[in-house]
């Protein structure tokens, strides 16, 4: 009996165990675009350096390790409460399905997730370097000292790449130990980016594009061409011309920078403009242009400046930072949309804002275009790879990834156009064929119509001697064809 017992206390103990193990089991994953941080999985723990801010951090499940060196703070993972002070916190962990995690902000009404119930979300003190939100697991923020022992860096700056910026949703997910579904959700993102970047690198006429900034700092006038690592890939991924030129010397310089970006076809502004509805004539003032419809630069003639914050909540604030960060795929495919209108009409803008217009036609982020339980921000399509795609319509077959509703920028037929950059003989081919297509239409049409009329009149015939064998000969409706009044 006692042997028994003990038998089946043992086996509970080991099944225990057995349930604390797999609760302490880390995935091994990669990284995979030397985004600036490392992951290395031992037995009990996880070690995640930050090797921009040179910070470590250490994950457990059970019972924090001992003699680890060089670690700068420990953190129970999986973690219940989180704080956040980046707008990118909260799109990571929407898209890796932990929202819910999320107990406190620095700004609770400045959150744009729809998803959120901000109602619930405490305001967290002031950064001040000390804990004082003992009772947050974890506050992600733009700085590593923030809350002292419960603060987690995530990067703020756009010299990290798109997908480099992206991949941190696995550094994240570590501390929910859901690193697996993440690395399979960056692998898609990146996956998708790639294949998109890749189908513009044919381009006949890649199109020349800026990214530009105003500031006005402590009453200084400031012009920039941004050329950080975000932007200037995105552009280039996007199949404009890389070759982007670099803001003079002296950003103060107006004449010199109007200068710079006059060969512009595109471009893409972060400026922080305030007169909502009014954004278009702030541009214009901010940048210097007076009269920009009678000017001699073409993005000012086609009207071809845009903005990232186009998607906006209730309040106005834009969701880029917050959701547009995670997904550079879909925002490459925004840009895309833009500046090679014939690739994929069926793709709607997130985003982007078109200060061309007199309308700022920005979107208010709503059940209509976000759900909550299959959000698109863990949803990536399938890209199809297009390895002869030039930018333009294919003639014959009037069609191509996206037809621009049969017009280019300038309001001519695409059909038009495309004759013009055609090689002649291979227009003389293609009107032959269609001639030699036309003639056979043609005598098929005739057999048919003569085997028709054989029998209609066969019927005729049939209907004719029926009707003078019933005594209704006359009548109109005898004949193939019956009239109705009414």
């Amino acid at each position: 009996m006692r042997a028994n017992l003990f038998i089946a206390v043992a086996g509970a103990l080991f099944a225990t165990q057995g349930l604390v193990s797999a609760k302490c089991s880390f995935d091994q994953i990669s990284v995979d675009t030397n985004p600036g941080f490392q992951i290395t999985v031992n037995d009990d723990y996880k070690l995640l350096e930050d090797t921009i801010a040179n910070v470590k951090y250490g994950l457990y499940c059970d019972s924090q390790p001992s003699g680890v060196d060089g670690v700068d703070r420990w953190f129970k993972v999986p973690v219940e409460s989180v704080g956040i002070r980046i707008p990118i916190a909260s799109g990571f962990l929407e898209a890796i399905g932990m929202r819910t995690k999320i107990t406190a902000a620095e700004s609770p009404g400045n959150l744009t997730n729809i998803c959120l119930d901000t109602s619930k979300i405490s305001t967290l003190n002031d950064a001040s370097g000390n804990d004082e939100n003992s009772e947050i697991d974890v506050i992600f923020s733009a700085d590593a000292s923030s809350d002292a022992n419960k603060s987690v860096r995530l990067p703020s700056d756009d010299t990290l790449g798109p997908l480099q910026r992206a991949e941190w949703i696995k550094f994240v997910s570590s501390f929910f130990n859901q690193e697996k579904s993440a690395a399979s959700l960056f692998t898609s993102i990146s996956e998708s980016y790639n294949c998109h970047s890749k189908n513009m690198q044919n381009l006949k006429t890649p199109p020349h594009a800026y990214w530009v900034e105003y500031s006005d700092n402590s009453g200084k006038n400031s012009y920039k061409v941004v050329t950080t690592a975000y932007q200037k890939e995105l552009l280039a991924g996007a199949g404009a011309t890389n070759d982007t030129k670099e803001a003079p010397s002296d950003s103060s310089d107006q004449a010199k920078f109007q200068e710079a970006v006059k060969d512009a076809d595109y471009v893409f502004d972060q400026t922080q403009l305030t007169k909502f509805g009014q954004r278009a004539t702030e541009w214009y003032k901010d940048f210097g242009y007076e009269d920009p419809q009678n000017s001699d630069v073409n993005f000012l003639l086609q009207r071809q400046i845009w903005r990232t914050d186009g998607y906006t909540s209730k309040s106005g604030i834009s969701n880029f930072a917050e959701y547009g960060y995670v997904r550079p795929d879909l925002v490459l495919q925004d840009i895309i949309s833009v500046i090679v209108p014939v690739y994929n009409q069926s793709h709607s803008r997130r985003w982007l804002l078109w200060l061309g217009g007199t309308n700022e036609d920005t979107e208010l982020i709503s059940s209509n275009n976000y759900n909550c339980e299959s959000g698109w921000m863990s949803a990536v399509e399938k890209c199809v790879a297009l390895t002869d795609f030039d930018g333009t319509i294919d003639e014959d077959n009037g069609d191509s990834a996206n037809d621009d509703k049969d017009k280019d920028n300038d309001g001519k037929d695409a059909d038009e156009n495309d004759d013009s950059s055609k090689d002649k003989s291979s227009s003389s081919h293609g009107r032959a064929g269609k001639i030699a297509g036309g003639v056979v239409a043609g005598v098929a049409f005739i057999g048919l119509a003569v085997v028709a009329l054989h029998y209609y009149n066969r019927h005729r015939r049939i209907v004719r001697r029926r009707a003078l064998s019933e005594g209704g000969y006359g009548q109109e409706n005898i004949g193939l064809h019956t009239r109705y009044s009414g």
